[in-house]
């Protein structure tokens, strides 16, 4: 199993924005993925920043893939958070290193219940929100990415195949912000929660 995440693929407000020819493609680790009702705060950290994003599962080799070939290899989707050790990705990004340990931590890829896509009309117009202890700190709609899940799936595949069972954190909604130990989370798609977890 491989794990990718983009960045910055949500559009500034009042912007629009095309995906350029290159995008942010990071990998996170098999062991950074974590479920349940708790997040670990990492020992080696002092400033861990939430990232809520759709997640999709491949249901099929992808290699060069054609965008209709994209769009139909995933009919599942998660909530998932993309947690980033910001002081060691700003370590990393003043040695032009990759941020292998700052975004591919243990459990910095949390994620919820599998869902089959077909419980949405358009996965890619969705209300998205996440809360910390009650208050909204991230919100969006999907429709807003800047490179859609076709795109960014044909992009991947023309360096790696991906095979099934592949997981694609998609962008995260504006805006990422600091959790702390004992606070309490919640993410949403529409109306619905699907993420209820404390960090610990």
């Amino acid at each position: 199993m491989k794990i990718f995440g983009i960045g910055a693929n949500y559009q500034p407000e009042g912007e629009t924005r095309l995906p350029g020819e290159d995008l942010m493609i990071f990998p996170k680790q098999p062991t950074s993925l974590h479920s349940g009702n708790t997040f670990t705060y990492p020992a080696f950290s002092d400033h861990v920043v939430y990232e809520l994003e759709v997640v999709i599962k491949i249901n099929q080799t992808l290699k060069d893939a054609t965008p209709q070939q994209a769009l139909e290899s995933f009919d599942e989707v998660a909530l998932g958070i993309d947690w980033t050790a910001k002081d060691e990705q700003r370590k990393a990004k003043e040695k032009g290193w990759p941020w292998t340990f700052a975004k591919g931590f243990d459990q910095a890829a949390f994620i919820g219940e599998w869902l089959p896509r077909g419980e949405f009309e358009d996965i890619q117009k969705v209300d998205l929100v996440f809360k910390v202890n009650g208050e909204v700190k991230q919100s969006g709609n999907t429709g807003r990415m800047i490179s859609s899940f076709e795109h960014t799936l044909t992009y991947i595949s023309k360096y790696i195949t991906l095979t099934p069972g592949d997981l694609i954190y998609t962008g995260t909604v504006p805006t990422p912000g600091p959790i702390q130990k004992g606070d309490h989370c919640g993410g949403w798609i529409g109306e619905t929660q699907y993420l209820d977890f404390k960090v610990v």
